[in-house]
């Protein structure tokens, strides 16, 4: 099941330790974030911090899932409503681009979460995920999509491929010269991984 809606609460404690775990997290990791330290900067006792969130690691999987909320609901309406074909996939490589395009807290998230080795994915990315090979194993029935390729992997390999970009795009502007603005490079860049990932997805 996908998480119910995780928004703010209108309890104003329960939100600062959420404020200042989430700045700090995105800015030093979750390693190098001690709780002591997200209490100082949310002005409250360490003590509260376990009242509210249990622990530091279920502080951090909240942030992660109120951060990710908005996708997972957009992702599952999709997949609900689509055919099973190759433009539901495309679809899919543009909403979780402009998606993660929207939102460079929740890239840097991602970047800490896969350095510290935080652990498997949660319940509902595994269940979306799930979701999503379900529709391209359909696609595959139906022609739309090559039978040679496993449709987990097909999703992994959009995935990193729409992370790394984000992660590593200011590495890569040079590479187009100093008229090259991020959100031209950006538009640029996800045309070119369609073309290239659509030639290798479709049937021969």
């Amino acid at each position: 099941m996908l998480p119910k809606n995780p928004t703010a609460t209108d309890n104003p404690t329960k939100e600062a330790i959420f404020k200042a775990a989430e700045s700090l997290f995105i800015k030093r990791g979750f390693a190098d974030t001690p709780t002591s330290l997200i209490a100082r900067k949310a002005n409250v006792t360490k003590s509260l911090i376990h009242h509210y969130f249990g622990s530091k690691e279920q502080l951090w999987r909240e942030i992660k899932r109120r951060r990710l909320y908005q996708y997972f609901e957009m992702q599952k309406n999709q997949l609900a409503l689509a055919e099973p074909d190759a433009q539901c996939l495309e679809d899919a490589i543009v909403n979780f681009f402009e998606f993660l395009k929207s939102d460079p807290g929740l890239v840097r998230l991602f970047g800490w979460y896969l350095i510290e080795d935080l652990g498997e994915p949660d319940e509902e990315e595994q269940e979306l995920g799930a979701m999503g090979a379900r529709m391209l194993a359909e696609a595959q029935k139906e022609g739309h999509i090559r039978l040679d390729v496993d449709p987990k992997y097909v999703i992994i390999a959009f995935c990193c491929l729409v992370v790394h970009w984000h992660q590593a795009k200011d590495h890569y502007l040079s590479w187009f010269g100093p008229q090259s603005s991020s959100g031209s490079v950006d538009k640029e860049y996800l045309e070119n991984i369609l073309k290239i990932f659509f030639e290798g997805v479709l049937p021969r």
